[in-house]
């Protein structure tokens, strides 16, 4: 599975939101007003391992992402807070079936926008460092 997917599929399970419910990867629809999205975005390069030929662990990054319902700050921040202890609890973990070293919050968590339909978005960004997934 990609990072993406296995942290959807770990934000499932505080639970902060249902897959294709209120909960996307890559993302963020219109409805419904209150939902959250996994971006997976640009990390850093690979890492070689001694002994192993080629890439020891990747530096994916994912962006996380949840909004409220419209005039709505503090429904959205209670769940972007819970995201980020989440993520940064997981050290020497495997999701999915891919082992990961860290995920690292790269900044605390930060209103990104007010849209159109006065829903606030509040976002951070984390990288990991983990083993090559076995599946992409």
């Amino acid at each position: 599975m990609s990072v993406g997917h296995e942290i959807v599929d770990l934000l499932e399970t505080v639970p902060l939101g249902v897959e294709g419910d209120d909960l996307f990867l890559n993302a963020m629809p219109e409805t419904p007003n209150s939902c959250g999205a996994v971006f997976e975005t640009a990390g850093s390069g690979p890492t070689a391992g001694f002994g192993v030929q080629g890439i020891a662990y990747e530096s994916p990054a994912v962006q996380i992402r949840f909004r409220g319902e419209p005039y709505d700050e503090d429904a959205p921040r209670v769940k972007i807070a819970t995201a980020y202890r989440l993520l940064m609890q997981q050290w020497g973990v495997t999701l999915g079936s891919t082992k990961y070293l860290t995920i690292k919050p790269l900044q605390a968590p930060f209103i990104l926008e007010r849209d159109g339909n006065s829903r606030v978005v509040w976002v951070f960004n984390a990288v990991t460092e983990k083993e090559l997934s076995v599946e992409l």
